[in-house]
């Protein structure tokens, strides 16, 4: 067994073992105090930023301040203003001599950015939960694309097609050529032929920053292919000069020229005639349209001169109608009540005089009447969804001659546009005349007319088309024929191959009948090709 040797310590060594024990205190000591100061600092700023109130706490820095703002502005309660410690790191640029012009743009380019109102925050000064909120207040179910990423094609407008620039006009021509077949059936016989119809018109609109013209025209020429049938030409031109005066008041310069052959089934037609008379009208009007807060005021004249040419019979000779030429004049006045934008009730008030220019005509009767009118409706203004004008009144003729019975009764007139789906559009016009009569004996008749058209776009590019027409004509009780009935239907389809061309194909049917008379049947098809420019 090894024996164990002790060494009692020395002196030195007791020295060196005391030195090193106090180093060891020291250390200790100091780590100590070191961790106590970073235990307090963590709890006041975790107090800060996890139980302080926004706002409300005495201690903020500035990244809480960061944070709050950013919240703030995600969910659209504050905008992202910087704040004035924010808005001093560019005068701290500014002042310092040896900034260079790239930090002083940095600076302010950080303000602007966060100047926007409504604008959301870097990334990095949102915390993960707001931004989480954020996106799921998004749209879930988004729109599905199509497979091959294409975008759908655009509505075809015809008011997109550019036209023509004259100066400060623009016109906008447009071509129709077709081929129709129509068949007539009557009581005596029946005739059928094929026809090329071929339709130029054109508007011509002003883009003047005051004040606006727009001029609208359209002609039509027949030309028989085979088959025997009456070809029907006709024209229309209307021009309107509006004028914004001063005090809200707006002035309307109007004038118009129509040509058109009359029916073979008008009561005033030339029986047994080949071609009927041509029928040549002109218009011009003035108005004057002022605005006085809620009430709404105007007053029309307008004057028409109509022409009446040579009936031609089927022998080659010729009838004289000279007899129906006339001059007229109708003074208008409306006075309305803007209830609404939308809504707009009026009362209007019209009177008029009609000349002939031979007093007495070949029936020996003075045919130049006086006419009085009044009429009460409302003007709509829903925007697309429905707009238009519906009126209800009274009218009279007095003729000149007293055997002749006067021509009065209730009128209906306007013209609204229904859409009750994106599309869709349905279109319903009234209309009330007063026609006067050739024969002896006859005053005239009262003329009521109804024409509804509905439209649905199939395809961004395809239009369908239905439509009826409905026309009444109801003589004075002095006459001894019977009133007169007049129906028909449409269809037709459309189909826009670019904002240029369009392919059009149409069927139509109509019917004219009259006790004791006529009886009509009229049935047309046609396939045509319309090019704009």
């Amino acid at each position: 067994m090894r024996k164990r040797i002790t060494h009692k310590p020395t002196t030195k060594a007791a020295l060196r073992m005391g030195c090193g024990l106090g180093v060891s205190g020291i250390c200790l000591l100091t780590t100590l105090s070191m961790a106590h100061a970073q235990t307090i600092s963590a709890e006041q700023d975790s107090g800060a930023e996890t139980y302080g109130l926004r706002g409300t706490t005495t201690a903020e820095t500035s990244e809480t301040r960061a944070q709050a703002r950013a919240a703030a502005t995600l969910y659209g309660a504050l905008p992202a203003i910087p704040t004035a410690s924010d808005s001093s790191d560019l005068a701290d640029v500014e002042d310092e001599p040896n900034a260079t012009i790239a930090a002083q743009e940095s600076v302010r380019a950080r303000e602007s950015s966060e100047i926007t109102t409504g604008s959301i925050g870097l990334d990095s000064d949102i915390s993960q939960a707001d931004q989480d909120f954020a996106d799921s207040l998004a749209r879930q179910n988004g729109r599905v694309e199509s497979i091959d990423g294409l975008e759908a094609n655009p509505a075809t407008d015809p008011d997109s097609v550019p036209g023509f620039t004259l100066g400060t006009l623009t016109l906008r021509p447009t071509l129709n050529q077709r081929a129709v077949h129509e068949s007539i059936r009557n009581v005596f016989s029946t005739t059928s032929r094929v026809y090329s119809e071929t339709t130029v018109s054109g508007t011509l609109d002003s883009n003047w920053s005051r004040h606006q013209l727009s001029i609208n025209g359209s002609g039509t020429w027949q030309e028989n292919l085979s088959g025997t049938g009456t070809e029907s030409p006709s024209a229309n031109i209307d021009a309107a000069l509006r004028l914004d005066m001063i005090n809200d008041i707006t002035a309307t310069l109007g004038a118009g020229y129509s040509y058109s052959q009359e029916s073979r089934t008008d009561p005033n037609a030339i029986s047994g005639a080949d071609t009927q008379s041509g029928i040549h009208e002109t218009r011009a009007s003035i108005g004057l349209q002022k605005s006085l807060g809620i009430l709404r005021g105007t007053t029309t004249l307008e004057l028409t001169r109509t022409l009446y040419g040579d009936a031609t019979l089927a022998n080659g000779g010729t009838v004289l109608v000279d007899d129906r030429d006339t001059l007229g004049g109708e003074l208008t006045t409306r006075v309305g009540y803007a209830v609404s934008p939308a809504l707009v009730p009026f009362l209007e008030a019209s009177v008029g005089r009609e000349n002939y220019d031979q007093k007495i005509d070949s029936t020996g009767s003075e045919r130049s009447s006086t006419s009085y009118g009044i009429r009460a409706g409302a003007e709509i203004d829903f925007g697309e969804k429905l707009n238009g004008e519906i009126a209800a009144g009274y009218l009279r003729r007095r003729l000149d001659d007293a055997s002749l019975n006067d021509i009065s009764g209730l009128t209906l007139d306007g013209e609204l546009n229904w859409s009750p789906l994106r599309g869709t559009t349905i279109n319903v016009g009234l209309a009330t005349t007063v026609e006067s009569s050739t024969s002896a004996g006859e005053a005239g008749a009262i003329v009521y007319e109804l024409d509804s058209t509905l439209t649905h776009e199939i395809h961004s590019a395809v239009v369908a088309r239905l439509g009826a027409t409905l026309e009444y004509q109801d003589f004075d009780a002095g006459s001894n024929r019977g009133n007169q009935h007049s129906y028909g239907a449409s269809t037709g389809l459309t189909w826009s191959i670019n904002r240029y061309l369009d392919l059009d194909a149409d069927a139509s049917y109509e019917r004219t009948t009259e006790s004791g008379g006529t009886d009509e049947r009229t049935t047309r098809l046609s396939l045509g090709l319309t090019l704009r420019r």
